[in-house]
Protein backbone atom coordinates (compact mmCIF):
# COMPACT_ATOMS: atom_id res chain seq x y z
CA UNK A 1 0.00 0.00 0.00
CA UNK A 2 1.45 3.63 -1.15
CA UNK A 3 1.00 6.70 0.95
CA UNK A 4 1.59 10.02 0.34
CA UNK A 5 4.17 10.66 2.07
CA UNK A 6 6.27 7.44 0.74
CA UNK A 7 9.56 8.21 -1.16
CA UNK A 8 11.65 6.95 -3.57
CA UNK A 9 12.28 7.55 -7.46
CA UNK A 10 10.12 5.17 -9.87
CA UNK A 11 11.23 3.27 -12.54
CA UNK A 12 9.99 5.89 -15.46
CA UNK A 13 11.91 8.35 -13.43
CA UNK A 14 15.24 6.40 -13.71
CA UNK A 15 14.62 6.46 -16.79
CA UNK A 16 14.15 9.93 -17.99
CA UNK A 17 17.18 10.67 -15.88
CA UNK A 18 18.90 8.36 -18.00
CA UNK A 19 17.90 9.23 -21.40
CA UNK A 20 18.84 13.10 -20.32
CA UNK A 21 21.93 11.95 -19.06
CA UNK A 22 22.64 9.98 -22.19
CA UNK A 23 21.61 12.78 -25.00
CA UNK A 24 23.85 15.33 -22.66
CA UNK A 25 27.32 13.27 -22.91
CA UNK A 26 26.83 12.81 -26.94
CA UNK A 27 26.37 16.38 -27.49
CA UNK A 28 29.52 17.11 -25.73
CA UNK A 29 31.88 14.33 -27.36
CA UNK A 30 31.81 16.44 -30.33
CA UNK A 31 33.27 19.41 -28.48
CA UNK A 32 35.64 17.63 -26.01
CA UNK A 33 37.37 15.97 -29.19
CA UNK A 34 38.11 19.55 -30.84
CA UNK A 35 39.05 20.50 -27.73
CA UNK A 36 41.61 17.64 -27.31
CA UNK A 37 43.06 18.68 -30.96
CA UNK A 38 43.58 22.08 -29.85
CA UNK A 39 45.19 21.05 -26.99
CA UNK A 40 47.27 18.71 -29.16
CA UNK A 41 47.99 21.36 -31.80
CA UNK A 42 49.48 24.35 -29.12
CA UNK A 43 51.40 21.62 -27.16
CA UNK A 44 53.23 21.01 -30.31
CA UNK A 45 53.69 25.00 -30.66
CA UNK A 46 55.37 25.10 -27.18
CA UNK A 47 57.22 22.22 -27.79
CA UNK A 48 58.65 23.11 -31.14
CA UNK A 49 59.38 27.03 -29.67
CA UNK A 50 60.85 25.22 -26.63
CA UNK A 51 63.37 23.16 -28.97
CA UNK A 52 63.88 26.48 -31.13
CA UNK A 53 65.00 27.82 -27.96
CA UNK A 54 67.28 25.20 -27.31
CA UNK A 55 68.85 25.56 -30.58
CA UNK A 56 69.66 29.15 -29.93
CA UNK A 57 71.16 28.20 -26.35
CA UNK A 58 72.92 25.50 -27.52
CA UNK A 59 74.57 27.84 -30.47
CA UNK A 60 75.78 30.72 -27.90
CA UNK A 61 77.10 28.87 -24.94
CA UNK A 62 78.75 26.29 -27.24
CA UNK A 63 80.08 28.86 -29.56
CA UNK A 64 78.96 26.74 -32.81
CA UNK A 65 76.11 26.69 -35.03
CA UNK A 66 72.72 24.70 -34.39
CA UNK A 67 69.61 24.48 -35.90
CA UNK A 68 66.22 23.10 -37.09
CA UNK A 69 65.42 21.07 -40.31
CA UNK A 70 61.77 20.74 -41.00
CA UNK A 71 60.56 17.86 -42.97
CA UNK A 72 57.03 18.37 -43.68
CA UNK A 73 56.71 15.09 -46.04
CA UNK A 74 57.74 12.47 -42.93
CA UNK A 75 55.84 15.01 -40.32
CA UNK A 76 58.86 15.35 -38.07
CA UNK A 77 61.71 17.85 -37.47
CA UNK A 78 65.25 17.24 -36.62
CA UNK A 79 67.55 19.28 -34.05
CA UNK A 80 71.05 19.15 -35.47
CA UNK A 81 74.49 20.36 -35.11
CA UNK A 82 75.58 22.44 -38.00
CA UNK A 83 79.16 21.19 -38.66
CA UNK A 84 79.57 20.77 -42.90
CA UNK A 85 79.38 24.24 -45.08
CA UNK A 86 79.31 26.25 -42.17
CA UNK A 87 78.61 29.43 -44.40
CA UNK A 88 75.81 27.97 -46.35
CA UNK A 89 73.47 27.59 -43.64
CA UNK A 90 71.72 23.99 -44.70
CA UNK A 91 70.74 20.97 -43.42
CA UNK A 92 72.99 18.34 -44.96
CA UNK A 93 71.58 15.05 -43.72
CA UNK A 94 74.85 12.79 -44.47
CA UNK A 95 77.16 15.34 -42.67
CA UNK A 96 75.68 17.33 -40.00
CA UNK A 97 75.39 16.16 -36.65
CA UNK A 98 71.82 15.23 -35.62
CA UNK A 99 71.35 14.98 -31.86
CA UNK A 100 67.51 14.12 -32.42
CA UNK A 101 64.51 13.96 -34.40
CA UNK A 102 61.16 14.84 -33.53
CA UNK A 103 57.54 13.65 -34.73
CA UNK A 104 54.20 15.77 -34.69
CA UNK A 105 51.60 14.74 -32.78
CA UNK A 106 48.53 13.12 -34.47
CA UNK A 107 46.42 15.33 -36.44
CA UNK A 108 49.17 17.59 -36.48
CA UNK A 109 50.84 18.97 -39.89
CA UNK A 110 53.12 21.80 -40.77
CA UNK A 111 51.97 24.62 -42.68
CA UNK A 112 53.72 26.88 -45.00
CA UNK A 113 57.51 27.45 -44.25
CA UNK A 114 59.68 30.65 -45.13
CA UNK A 115 63.21 29.43 -43.93
CA UNK A 116 64.84 28.77 -46.78
CA UNK A 117 66.41 24.93 -47.47
CA UNK A 118 63.52 24.57 -44.69
CA UNK A 119 65.95 25.15 -41.89
CA UNK A 120 66.87 27.53 -39.22
CA UNK A 121 70.45 27.72 -37.99
CA UNK A 122 71.18 29.96 -34.44
CA UNK A 123 74.65 30.78 -35.26
CA UNK A 124 77.08 31.83 -31.98
CA UNK A 125 75.91 35.13 -31.66
CA UNK A 126 72.86 34.09 -30.79
CA UNK A 127 71.13 35.47 -34.49
CA UNK A 128 69.49 33.57 -36.72
CA UNK A 129 70.60 32.60 -40.41
CA UNK A 130 67.41 33.74 -41.47
CA UNK A 131 64.42 35.68 -40.09
CA UNK A 132 61.06 33.41 -41.17
CA UNK A 133 58.21 31.24 -40.30
CA UNK A 134 56.74 27.96 -39.87
CA UNK A 135 53.00 27.26 -39.49
CA UNK A 136 51.19 24.46 -37.73
CA UNK A 137 47.96 23.06 -38.44
CA UNK A 138 45.35 20.54 -37.54
CA UNK A 139 44.16 18.29 -39.87
CA UNK A 140 40.97 18.42 -37.88
CA UNK A 141 38.52 20.61 -39.20
CA UNK A 142 38.03 23.84 -36.58
CA UNK A 143 41.18 23.38 -34.54
CA UNK A 144 42.84 26.05 -35.94
CA UNK A 145 46.64 26.96 -36.58
CA UNK A 146 49.47 28.91 -35.12
CA UNK A 147 52.71 30.39 -36.47
CA UNK A 148 56.52 30.32 -35.26
CA UNK A 149 58.11 33.13 -35.93
CA UNK A 150 62.24 33.51 -35.66
CA UNK A 151 64.05 37.24 -36.29
CA UNK A 152 67.24 36.77 -38.24
CA UNK A 153 69.06 39.70 -36.06
CA UNK A 154 68.48 38.75 -32.49
CA UNK A 155 67.27 34.99 -32.84
CA UNK A 156 64.07 35.66 -30.67
CA UNK A 157 61.09 32.97 -31.69
CA UNK A 158 57.64 33.88 -31.17
CA UNK A 159 54.38 31.45 -30.90
CA UNK A 160 51.44 33.61 -33.16
CA UNK A 161 48.16 32.48 -32.38
CA UNK A 162 46.42 31.57 -35.80
CA UNK A 163 42.40 31.24 -36.27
Amino acid sequence: MKTKNSKGVTMLEMMIITVVIGITSTLAIPTFDQMMEKARLKTAGRDLISDLRFMRSNAVSQRQQFGIYFDSNSRRYILFKDVANLGAFTYDSGSDSDIMAKALPRNVNFGSCSFSNFAVIFKPDGSASSSGSIGLSSSVGGSGSFTVDVLSSTGRVKLISGS
